[in-house]
């Protein structure tokens, strides 16, 4: 496999770098349990327009879905998070997770105006 181009580790890094500073600033203002569902399924609605929507470069993508999004998305709050709910509580919200975010990327592939 070949080494990927440095400006791609660049661009990668700058977009992860908005991401997190904005997860940052979503956490300050929501309670932790709202602000990862709301972080999450952003990001999700970030990606699929930038996949589904628009007609981007590479280094575009790259900045977009694989820095933003990614450095702003968090799978690992997400598990931290359901570990301290009671059994049905995590149930449901894995479940309007889940949910939530197969609608988001619906919406954005069908291009409702």
């Amino acid at each position: 496999m070949e080494a990927p181009p440095l400006r791609h580790l660049f661009i990668v890094g700058a977009g992860g770098v908005v991401g997190a500073l904005s997860r940052y600033g979503v956490d300050l203002l929501f309670e932790i349990s709202l602000a990862t569902l709301i972080i999450n399924l952003f990001g999700v609605a970030i990606a699929a327009v930038c996949l589904y929507r628009l007609s981007l470069t590479q280094e575009q993508q790259l900045f977009l879905v694989t820095g933003l999004a990614g450095g702003f998305t968090t799978y690992s709050a997400f598990a931290l998070l359901l570990y301290d709910l009671t059994l049905p509580q995590a149930g449901l919200y894995i479940t309007a997770s889940l949910l939530l975010s197969l609608a988001i990327i619906r919406v954005v592939r069908a291009g409702v105006r």
